[in-house]
């Protein structure tokens, strides 16, 4: 019965007792000093962080961008496959457009005149055993011939001269909240047999990448991190109680000063004592 008892007590004093703040000055030089600074690393938290280091009187948006890319240059080459040819922008970039990127090509091995047959390398094989050339013998396949060969890749590089050409960027960037490889090219011939020129292609791969971060003052940030810098201060006070009433010597007698037990004045008779 004692048990239930204590638990009804328990529940009836947290459901009708009511705690209100009490101020206790406690003159004391260790509290004192302990509070402020407290106070003091709190508000240079919120002075040095929020405010200079985060901008948090600011609003920021991302940036929105688009990037155009031009490139510029002629280049002239003299082989024994292609002969004297002129390199335009058609020709040595590769795709001829992409998003936020450009491909300049600087050198390639080129296999011209492909048609499907049967040629010596090793792929589909037929099951014949055919000369690859004066001394190697290989299997025959089926497969777009003459293969490739890229044992040997050209030097100096076939289209050295990019190097001088001339690369134009334009970036148009935008703040909505503030409002301000491989390939091969294919035809058939007069007698409708289709075939192909394989190049192989080295190069150069620019990427532009646009990042970035804009602000401005704005009042409502500004006063939810000054609203929160003030509470924070409170911190302080809960701090120094935690301290005092836990862990100094006299704590049971700051605990006196602090909390005091009021009977409720209703139920007390004339002369102040429950009846």
């Amino acid at each position: 019965m004692s048990g239930g008892g204590g638990c009804c007590g328990e529940l009836y004093s947290c459901v009708f007792d009511y705690s209100t703040p009490r101020i206790a000055l406690i003159k004391s030089r260790k509290v004192g000093l302990l509070n402020r600074v407290i106070q003091l690393v709190i508000l240079a938290y919120v002075i040095g962080w929020v405010f200079v280091w985060e901008k948090g009187y600011q609003e920021f948006d991302t940036v929105i961008s688009s990037v155009t890319s031009k490139v510029k240059g002629v280049a002239a080459t003299n082989t024994s496959e292609l002969g004297f040819r002129v390199w335009d922008v058609a020709d040595y970039i590769i795709p001829p457009q992409e998003e936020n990127a450009f491909f300049v090509m600087t050198n390639l091995i080129l296999t011209p005149n492909q048609t499907q047959r049967q040629c010596p390398e090793v792929r589909v094989q037929t099951g014949r055993c055919v000369a690859y050339n004066e001394t190697v013998k290989t299997c025959e396949v089926d497969a777009w011939c003459p293969v490739e060969n890229d044992l040997t890749v050209p030097k100096p590089a076939f289209l050295g001269s990019a190097e001088n050409f001339t690369v134009l960027i334009k970036n148009n960037i935008w703040y909505p909240k503030f409002n301000f490889s491989k390939f091969a090219k294919f035809f058939k011939d007069s007698s409708n047999v289709e075939s192909r020129t394989l190049m192989k292609i080295y190069g150069i791969r620019f990427d532009v990448l646009v990042f970035g971060t804009a602000g401005k003052f704005d009042i409502i940030p500004t006063m939810i991190n000054i609203g929160s810098g003030v509470a924070l201060l409170g911190v302080a006070t809960v701090l120094c109680d935690i301290i005092i009433f836990h862990f100094f010597k006299k704590r049971y007698y700051y605990r006196e000063k602090k909390f005091k037990h009021v009977e409720d004045y209703e139920e007390l008779g004339d002369n102040g004592t429950i009846p």
